[in-house]
């Protein structure tokens, strides 16, 4: 029996990634990073996201789909994300549906970063044992999901305020450090020395949500009232605040994992990349839990985690024509609208 070959586009925020699948196999996984158009800002600017993929996206996928005669489906972000970027993906996947006259549909960006846990070099696998907890920690979300199966998905607790991600590149920001934040954190929180700084962990009490936007203000007056931060004070700044991130995402999700029973953690989104993160959870978790982090390469958005998305839909006989997009809150089921932009 042939293998589905299908088109994966993302463009929820600032990279523009195109994807050809055959089956469970990515034969292409095409990124255009905008990291070096949104640096001077040290953020990122909808508007200049928006533009650049609208000057990208075609190249990527002429380069994607070249060689290929005949696919079977297109697979696009629908959210959630910036309304600008995600309008570019979807024109430009149903200009591609249209064209072909293939299904096209619409999955969450979300459920691509959880998916992303499963591609293991180049490759789909069967990893999950249902039901798992999801952590899903990113520039735009920070958020607890149980997992009873593909397409079955509850939401237990988001962010109050500001994503662990966004909360690194804020305070990246406050101590003039380079962008993306998180990165820059993660480099000088490693160094040796530093000065000793205790910062306050984040515990919204009695629920499975988060809150870090107390602890940017806790940063905020640090610096406001040191002064001018030398390196040993910078070094510890880094490291205390990245502890207290990562120890108040523990805390809520061993919570979580305690709540449901559940003997299977995966952790995803951008932040998942962060070794300090990966270490400590395996060190207070490792024993009594599975660990599911993806590779590197797809912790950061791009469109091999959508065509994990799709060939799921394909396996399951569930791709059909479904193009909403939307940034509604809460995450379900298949078909249903997703997501926080």
């Amino acid at each position: 029996m042939r293998k589905k070959i299908f088109l994966a586009v993302e463009t929820t925020c600032d990279e523009t990634s195109v994807a050809l699948l055959e089956g469970r196999k990515i034969i292409r996984n095409l990124v255009y990073s905008q990291i070096p158009l949104h640096s001077a800002y040290k953020g990122v600017v909808p508007e200049v996201a928006s533009r650049a993929h609208s000057d990208k996206i075609g190249a990527l996928t002429a380069k994607a789909l070249k060689g290929v005669k005949k696919i079977d489906g297109v697979v696009f972000s629908r959210g959630p994300g910036l309304l600008g970027s995600l309008l570019v993906g979807r024109m430009a996947s149903q200009t591609v549906s249209g064209y072909l006259g293939v299904p096209l549909v619409g999955v969450n960006h979300l459920e691509g970063h959880l998916l992303a846990c499963e591609i293991e070099k180049g490759e789909i696998k069967d990893k999950f044992r249902f039901p798992l907890i999801a952590l899903i920690v990113s520039g735009g979300h920070s958020e607890l999901w149980l997992a009873r199966g593909y397409g079955e998905y509850e939401l237990l607790g988001s962010t109050r305020d500001d994503a662990a991600g966004e909360a690194f590149d804020k305070v990246a920001k406050l101590m003039d450090l380079g962008y993306p934040g998180g990165p820059e954190v993660e480099r000088l929180a490693a160094l040796p020395g530093g000065e000793k700084i205790v910062l306050p962990v984040p515990n919204v009490l009695n629920s499975l949500e988060f809150s870090f936007s107390g602890l940017k203000t806790a940063v905020a007056y640090f610096i406001r009232d040191a002064g001018k931060l030398g390196k040993a004070r910078k070094i510890g700044l880094a490291r205390s605040f990245q502890e207290a991130v990562v120890e108040s995402l523990f805390i809520k999700t061993a919570s979580a994992l305690e709540k449901y029973g559940v003997k299977q953690l995966a952790v995803c989104g951008g932040v998942s990349a962060n070794g300090f993160l990966r270490k400590y959870l395996k060190e207070k978790l490792g024993e009594k839990t599975q660990l599911l982090f993806p590779e590197k390469k797809y912790c950061m958005d791009n469109a091999a985690m959508i065509g994990a998305c799709g060939f799921r839909r394909f396996e399951k006989g569930k791709f059909r024509n479904e193009i909403k997009v939307d940034s509604d809150l809460g995450i379900r089921s298949w078909g249903m609208g997703q997501g926080r932009g």
